[in-house]
């Protein structure tokens, strides 16, 4: 217990003696998390764009006169691809075409009986199996036609894949240069206090009490840099939602307080634990490089 709590004040002593350096850790790790979170963000509002047009996109499945409507609708809603279906009555159809028409719906009347067969609006998970639950459908005996907008679907097909693809390599690629960042901060930190590391050595400290300092006062200005990127990241975010909602309405993005909590808090976690392996190497390699017998 005592070791622990002189390991605590010199780690309060390192913060206080190079406070210069601590300052600066403390701003690359805060700046560096605030670009790993904005982009983050970025990556998880397009992804949620392309699912939002993904669910908008609507399969007309027009089912043969005298087919059991009821059992079609059973076995097509049971299909993995489909995560709704809206069965329209010939009437329901006509009154729907009625609505698109506007003044020109009044020659319909001139078609004299409904002609409209039964049908269904069938929504999917993702642009991508759309292809595959159209031929399943065309190759179902009951089904007559099978209407969807085949050129909007793949083409909303390979900006998802596209997307995707940019997203983890955005992702890995803010992770990479955050680590590599805060890890040559913590180094250079680290290395302007090689006289007093020697001395410590000299006067007969042990390695795992020289070191966990050091790591400590990493992983703490990590955590704060963290907090104050999470901070500022919550403080312009919304806001900004709001603006771009207010001009673009019909745009779909991550505005739900729980969800930019918990990545809040993932962000936090992620930095926190980046000090901290990130410290830990350092300190490892410092050490071997300054106990290596000449």
């Amino acid at each position: 217990m005592t070791t622990f709590s002189y390991i605590l004040r010199d780690t309060g002593r390192l913060l206080v003696r190079h406070w210069f350096l601590g300052i600066l850790t403390l701003i690359t790790a805060a700046v560096m998390m605030w670009i790993l979170g904005i982009t983050t963000l970025f990556s998880l509002n397009i992804q949620n764009l392309l699912q939002k047009l993904e669910s908008e996109l609507v399969v007309q499945a027009y089912v043969k006169k005298g087919s059991e409507v009821g059992k079609i609708a059973e076995t097509i809603r049971a299909m993995e691809a489909v995560t709704s279906l809206t069965a329209l009555s010939p009437e329901e159809t006509l009154t729907k075409l009625q609505a698109r028409m506007g003044s020109q719906s009044h020659a319909l009347d001139l078609i004299g009986e409904n002609p409209l067969p039964w049908n269904f609006e069938i929504r999917v998970k993702n642009a991508v199996e759309v292809p595959h639950l159209v031929r399943t459908l065309m190759a179902m005996p009951e089904i007559e036609d099978v209407v969807y907008a085949g050129m909007v679907v793949e083409r909303v097909a390979a900006i998802s894949r596209v997307a995707s693809k940019a997203a983890v390599a955005m992702f890995a690629l803010s992770i990479m240069i955050t680590s590599l960042v805060v890890y040559n901060t913590i180094h250079i930190s680290l290395y302007s206090r090689r006289e007093e590391i020697a001395i410590m050595f000299l006067v007969g400290a042990t390695r795992s009490y020289i070191s966990t300092p050091f790591v400590l006062e990493g992983t703490f200005l990590a955590l704060l840099g963290s907090i104050i990127a999470v901070a500022g990241i919550t403080s312009a975010y919304f806001p900004g939602i709001r603006l771009l909602q207010q001009s673009l309405p019909f745009l779909s993005l991550v505005g739900d307080l729980r969800t930019i909590g918990q990545f809040g808090v993932l962000l936090v976690g992620f930095g926190a634990t980046l000090g901290w392996v990130c410290s830990c190497i350092v300190v490892t390699r410092f050490m071997n490089s300054t106990t290596r017998p000449l």
